[in-house]
């Protein structure tokens, strides 16, 4: 007969945080997605801080088209720096509060970047 694994003792904080990431209940698993969010990221910079500035005086309309282009490339990078944060407490990996700090400092910056593309947008 097998017996069933108990889950450790979570502490209040860490109960919150699995409930807030819908994975409370959730059996643990490997960390080897997160190579995925953190290629799309990379992409996201790379275009965002590097190619449109880049070509922006090569392109006519290219400022037109910059910022909802940037914009588009912040709620992705959003969306996959959650998913990344999911994945990371799936895997009940020991590091997960860092990581979560990490997270919510990224994620506050893209929030703040948002704010300023969309007002450039709208202005």
């Amino acid at each position: 007969m097998i017996t069933p694994v108990q889950a450790p003792p979570r502490s209040a904080a860490e109960r919150l945080a699995r409930q807030l990431l819908r994975v409370e209940h959730a059996e643990p698993r490997a960390l080897m997605p997160l190579k995925g969010s953190l290629a799309i990221s990379a992409v996201r910079c790379v275009i965002t801080y590097a190619i449109i500035p880049a070509t922006a005086p090569l392109i006519t309309g290219l400022g037109v088209v910059a910022t909802p282009i940037a914009i588009v490339l912040s709620i992705v990078a959003g969306v996959m720096a959650v998913v990344s944060l999911r994945r990371v407490w799936l895997a009940d990996w020991s590091r997960r509060w860092a990581y979560t700090a990490f997270i919510l400092i990224v994620v506050a910056l893209l929030a703040t970047t948002l704010v300023l593309d969309v007002r450039t947008l709208l202005t």
